[in-house]
Order: C-alpha cells, then sequence, then structure tokens
C-alpha cells in the first residue's frame, strides 16, 4: 500500500511548488503540448495561492513532496456571474511529480477534492485547463466531470471548462491510501 499525505501549504513551500510547477512545465513540453509556458506568470499565481492559504502539499511516506494543488473560488475570467453564484470549489494548479503519475494519486486527490468541497455545502468541482490539451481533457471526462464549455479572455489560453458532482467519487486503484492532514485534531 502506497499512503500519501496532503496538508495545507505554506509560504516556505513556494520552492517546492515551484519546483513541481516546473517539472510539469518539462514534462508537457517533451509531450508536445505548448502549456504552462510562462514560469514567471505561473509563479505569480503561485504566491498569491500559497499567501492565500488555499494551497495543499502532497507527499509521500518518506515525506517527499510529490504533488500540489489549488482550492478556492471561480475564475472570472471564464465562469460567468451566475455559475460563480453556485455552491463550487475549483480546482487550480493541479501537480503530480513524474514519479506519482499513474500510481492512482490524482484520482484519489480528486476524490479528496470532491469530499472536501461537499463539507463545505458545495455541488460541484470545477476546473478550467487549456483550451488545445484533448489529452486533459479525456484525463477529466475518464474521472467524472463534464465539459460545460470553451471559453475565451484576452491574453489566456486556458479556457475548457469542466464541473463534476462533489457526490461522485471514483473507485482508486487498489494500494493507494490518502491521509487528510487539512484538519487539526483535538489532542
Amino acid at each position: 500500500m502506497a499512503t500519501y499525505m496532503v496538508r495545507p501549504a505554506t509560504e516556505a513551500d513556494a520552492g517546492t511548488v515551484f519546483r513541481l510547477r516546473r517539472h510539469a512545465e518539462q514534462w508537457l513540453h517533451a509531450a508536445g503540448i505548448d502549456q504552462w509556458t510562462s514560469p514567471a506568470k505561473g509563479d505569480a499565481a503561485i504566491r498569491r495561492q500559497l499567501a492565500a492559504g488555499t494551497s495543499f502539499i502532497v507527499s509521500d511516506e518518506s515525506g517527499a513532496p510529490v504533488g500540489s494543488l489549488c482550492l478556492e473560488g471561480p475564475d472570472l475570467d471564464f465562469w460567468t456571474e451566475q455559475e460563480a453564484s453556485e455552491p463550487a470549489t475549483y480546482l487550480y494548479k493541479f501537480m503530480l511529480d513524474g514519479s506519482a503519475r499513474g500510481t492512482g494519486l490524482g484520482d484519489a486527490l480528486l476524490n479528496w477534492a470532491c469530499e472536501r468541497a461537499a463539507g463545505q455545502g458545495d455541488r460541484w468541482l470545477r476546473l478550467d485547463c487549456w483550451r488545445s490539451n484533448a489529452a486533459l481533457h479525456d484525463y477529466y471526462l475518464r474521472r467524472g466531470f463534464r465539459h460545460v464549455d470553451t471559453r475565451t479572455a484576452p491574453g489566456r489560453q486556458s479556457g475548457a471548462l469542466f464541473e463534476r458532482p462533489t457526490d461522485v467519487i471514483l473507485p482508486v486503484r487498489s494500494g493507494v491510501e490518502l491521509v487528510d492532514e487539512t484538519t487539526v485534531r483535538a489532542g
């Protein structure tokens, strides 16, 4: 059994999240996918999310960071005011180190995000991703998301909008356990 822990990220984790971002940028480039090509813009978003306390770090059993994600409000460049008023949590900067890809960790984290959103009373887990990344669109469709729309915004390449009901919890590959360290337990 592979055990992973998810915890709130702090500003001290910036270097870790930047490393995960660079790894993702290189992996995408090597796969011929023109996505996340502006490290400075990505770093600015990561800094803002860390300061806001909306980012999470995922570590393996040894404590080595293997992933990161952010859960916050809607990006109003893409989601309408009506959509933004609906009870939803929005997933951003979902990144896994190469050592964690294909392990089932991504599926476990999507379930965790749905459960967390549902616990806050949200009906949807939503995201926007790169319009031209068809492989990523297929990834989310296979994981219970539906394509809502594809929209454009000036200077933005994202805009493929997806959502999944928070009560949809999909099977995760056996042997993957996710430990939620985001809540403080009374001792």
